[in-house]
């Protein structure tokens, strides 16, 4: 059974990395490989999937922290399509 402290870590987590995702127009797949690339943990397009699943999924995994910091670090240099809400 899950705390509420868990699924609202998750819930964050994933809004957190679904919101890079937007913000610079990414797909799974490009996501994926920005992730590896940092890591050199593979990461495949599956995983990616499962940490932006809904929890109920069965596929569902929570969004680990360091996949969303190496998402940031892949990111840093780039330009986003969509600007970030004030």
């Amino acid at each position: 059974m899950k705390t509420q402290e868990q699924h609202n870590e998750r819930l964050k987590n994933q809004g957190e990395f679904r919101g890079i995702l937007e913000r610079y127009g990414l797909t799974q797949k490009q996501a994926a490989e920005l992730i590896t690339g940092e890591t050199f943990k593979t990461v495949n397009v599956r995983a990616v999937r499962a940490w932006l699943a809904s929890s109920e999924a069965k596929t569902a995994t929570p969004c680990p922290m360091w996949a969303i910091v190496a998402l940031k670090r892949a990111t840093e240099n780039m330009t986003p399509v969509k600007q970030e809400k004030m």
